[in-house]
C-alpha cells in the first residue's frame, strides 16, 4: 500500500504546510478519505500554529520514545493530525519516523507529511515517503533550491509524483509551466495562484478549503486531491467545452497520469 505522501522543498516560505494541510482537508472533505496529517518539520513546525491546536503530546515525544504514537494524534476539521513541538530539547531519532508511520498505513487511506526545508530533517521524511510532491514558486531561486530536494529523492529512490507551483503572482515575470517542466524534467501537477483570501484563512485559523470552497486555490487543491485518490476531476461547463476541443491545461493532463496510476495500483 503506497499511501505516505510528502510535500517537500529545500526553501522555507514556499507553502509546503499550506499545501499539505489543504490537500489533507480536501481528501477527507471532498472524497471521504481517512487522513492522517503529520507535521515533520522538527525545528519549525507550523500545523499546530495554523490550526491553534493545543497538544499534550507531539511527534517528538514518540520519536524520543516518551509516548506511543497513538497518544500524539488529534482531530481537527475531519482529519487526524500529529503535531510537532516548536520547542523540544530532548534528543530524538527522526529516522524512527518510517517505522512509526508504517504501522499506521493500514488505518488510513493516506498519510500526508509536511516536511522541513532543513536538509538533515528532510532526509528521514523522504526515506519515510512512498511518493513526494515538490513544492516551488515560479522563480529561479526557489526552483533551483527545490531541485535539490528532487536530487535527494532520486538518490533515495523515492518516486517524485510531480511539482506543485505555488504562489503565482506575476506570470509575465515568472517561469511558466512549460519552462518549469523543461528545467526540472518533472511534470507540473497543480498551479496555484496567490490570493488575498489566504490571509483571512491564516487569520481565522481555518483552512481555505473549508473557509471558501469556491476559491481558485480550493478548486485547484481539490483537483490535485482527486488525482491522488483516483477520483474523476469535476468540471464546470466552461472546462467541458475546452475538454471537448482537446485544449487541456498541462497540469490537468499530468494529474490524469497520477489518476491512472492509482487505478493500476489499486
Amino acid at each position: 500500500m503506497t499511501n505516505i505522501l510528502s510535500f517537500v522543498s529545500i526553501k522555507g516560505g514556499v507553502g509546503k504546510t499550506t499545501l499539505a494541510l489543504e490537500t489533507a482537508i480536501s481528501l477527507a472533505k471532498n472524497f471521504d478519505k481517512k487522513i492522517l496529517l503529520v507535521d515533520a518539520n522538527f525545528s519549525a513546525p507550523n500545523i499546530g500554529l495554523y490550526l491553534d491546536l493545543t497538544a499534550d503530546y507531539n511527534l517528538q515525544d514518540s520519536l524520543s520514545s516518551k509516548t506511543l504514537l497513538q497518544n500524539t494524534i488529534y482531530e481537527a476539521h475531519g482529519i487526524d493530525i500529529i503535531p510537532a513541538a516548536l520547542h523540544y530539547h530532548k534528543e530524538i531519532d527522526p529516522f524512527k519516523l518510517k517505522k512509526l508511520l508504517t504501522k499506521y498505513k493500514p488505518r488510513y487511506d493516506f498519510i500526508i507529511i509536511d516536511s522541513s526545508p532543513n536538509h538533515e530533517e528532510l532526509l528521514p521524511v523522504i526515506a519515510t515517503s512512498d511518493k513526494i510532491f515538490l513544492v516551488t514558486s515560479p522563480d529561479h531561486v526557489t526552483l533551483q533550491t527545490t531541485l535539490k530536494a528532487a536530487k535527494i529523492a532520486r538518490e533515495q529512490k523515492t518516486p517524485i509524483q510531480g511539482i506543485v507551483v505555488n504562489k503565482i503572482r506575476s506570470p509575465k515575470h515568472e517561469y511558466n509551466l512549460k519552462e518549469i517542466e523543461n528545467i526540472s524534467e518533472i511534470p507540473v501537477v497543480a498551479k496555484i495562484q496567490d490570493h488575498k483570501k489566504m490571509a483571512e484563512a491564516l487569520s481565522t485559523k481555518t483552512p481555505i478549503s473549508i473557509l471558501d470552497e469556491t476559491n481558485v486555490i480550493s478548486k485547484e487543491i481539490k483537483n490535485l486531491a482527486s488525482s491522488i485518490c483516483g477520483s474523476p476531476e469535476s468540471e464546470g461547463w466552461f472546462q467541458k467545452i475546452f475538454s471537448l476541443k482537446k485544449i487541456l491545461p498541462k497540469q490537468k493532463i499530468n494529474r490524469e497520469f497520477i489518476r491512472q496510476e492509482f487505478y493500476r495500483s489499486s
